[in-house]
């Protein structure tokens, strides 16, 4: 009879000496794994006929990587060693082994039950090319790939952003670095996809981890059967193309107020202007011409000023065709931390009051909020700190600013009005129109602080 692999993972709680000496009169040879990260690639590149976990891998449950194991090797026996039966679930089918005096005598018997079934049909073969090429596709990534089962739990992960056991056997939810709005959103999502709710699910995050700006794409993973059995993940660092999307921004803000300007100042001269012929009616002279020339004007101003607080990456429809925004899912802190990076310097603060994700034009959704951002900038000082946050049915922008005395409060979104000498007194009417483009309410009143609050209603919120 051959000798028959088994792979025992030696980082922590067994003594892999005495496991051999228990093993000696079975035909069973040991492989050594000192490293848990390599344990996919060392499953997946050679023959074993079964599989010993510590009750912990480097502060991991061992329960948690057998999870993962199970899902891609499900004919692999595995054992636990140190582990209480009673916490691992039935439903995991591994064998725990109870820490005892002699624990390495207990874990030998249960790899000698293991040794007597048939060999398992992937993990007890070699691989195919197809499986090896997945693993390097895994490994190799730049990115972030990652597999999760029914259950919308880890069962596969690349090396792009995490050690390939980290978040075996967890949900997103129960990942504690990851944001609680996010994880929620993010567990939503996949049992979308996986529940064939939902085709597949693409959306843009802000991370507090080592990926500022993130792009994460979920498709569903079928099984050979065609149905879903989880999902597919692809999650991309866009940090470098956010950056530069920011000094777009920038330069398109100054176009912005550059025609703005331009545009007040020339209505002021029309002003004038049809104030003077308003004193030529009465004569003979031909005045039509000249009212004419003025209406013209008007009009260019007017596509001036709809041209550049349009989407740079839209176009201005005419005929009576209304220009419909891209609407897509975007996290509020996401797109808020994007715009105040091109804004705020070190002394100002942003902070956050809760997250939703909103359903709006990006670009659009954008220059409101940089409206508001700028607002708060130019009425509270360089050292504001500003705080966007939920509500019911939307979001707020708040700063801690002296406030804005103006009676009634709407004046504000007045074209033209402005209480800093400098400013054309557009933004807040640009943002006011932002919102009616989505179809969005937007007021002002006093924040807790005593500064500026601006409510947008009538938002489409999915968190």
């Amino acid at each position: 009879m051959g000798s028959k692999p088994v792979l025992v993972v030696t980082t922590d709680g067994l003594d892999t000496a005495t496991l051999e000496s228990a093993l000696a009169e079975t035909p069973a040879s040991i492989t050594q794994l000192p490293d848990v990260t390599d344990l996919f690639d060392t499953l997946t590149h050679s023959a074993f006929h079964a599989l010993v976990l510590p009750e912990t891998v480097d502060d991991q449950s061992g329960a948690d990587i057998a999870y993962g194991v199970r899902k891609l090797f499900p004919d692999l026996p595995v054992i636990v060693a140190g582990a209480d039966p009673a916490a691992v679930s039935d439903a995991l089918d591994v064998t725990a082994v109870e820490s005892s005096t002699h624990l390495e005598d207990a874990v030998a018997e249960a790899v000698r039950d293991c040794l007597d079934a048939e060999p398992p049909t992937v993990a007890g073969r070699p691989p195919s090319p197809m499986e090896t090429l997945l693993l390097s596709l895994f490994n190799e990534m730049p990115d972030h790939l990652y597999a999760k089962d029914e259950q919308a739990r880890h069962v596969l992960l690349g090396r792009g952003f995490n050690e390939p056991t980290d978040r075996l056997g967890l949900t997103d939810v129960e990942v504690p670095e990851l944001a609680d709005e996010h994880a929620k959103a993010a567990l939503r999502d996949e049992l979308d996809v996986i529940e064939e709710d939902t085709d597949q699910i693409e959306v843009e995050e802000f991370l507090d981890l080592d990926a500022s700006y993130v792009r994460t794409r979920k498709m569903p993973w079928y099984d050979s059967t065609g149905d879903v059995q989880g999902i597919v993940g692809h999650t991309q660092d866009i940090t470098e193309r956010k950056l530069r999307e920011h000094a777009f921004r920038r330069q398109n803000e100054r176009m912005v107020k550059v025609a703005l300007v331009a545009s007040h100042e020339l209505r002021n001269e029309l002003q004038i202007a049809y104030g003077r012929l308003e004193e030529l009616a009465d004569c003979d002279g031909p005045t039509a011409d000249i009212e004419e020339s003025l209406s013209q004007i008007s009009a260019i101003i007017d596509t001036v000023v709809e041209l550049s607080t349009s989407d740079p990456g839209g176009s201005v429809q005419h005929d009576e065709i209304e220009q419909i925004p891209k609407q897509t899912h975007v996290w509020l802190s996401r797109l808020s931390r994007e715009v105040w990076d091109t804004l705020a310097d070190s002394e100002a603060r942003l902070t956050f009051d809760g997250d939703t994700r909103i359903v709006a034009d990006q670009e659009s959704a954008g220059l409101l909020l940089q409206i508001l951002f700028q607002n708060a900038l130019e009425h509270a000082g360089p050292s504001v700190t500003v705080t966007v946050g939920t509500t019911a049915d939307g979001f707020f922008v708040a700063d801690d600013g002296p406030g804005i005395d103006v009676e009634p409060p709407d004046r504000v979104f007045d074209a033209g009005h402005t209480a800093v000498p400098e400013n054309t007194g557009f933004g807040l009417y640009v943002a006011r129109r932002v919102a009616a483009d989505h179809g969005w309410t937007i007021s002002m009143s006093e924040s807790e602080s005593g500064g500026a609050r601006f409510d947008i209603g009538n938002v489409d919120c999915q968190a």
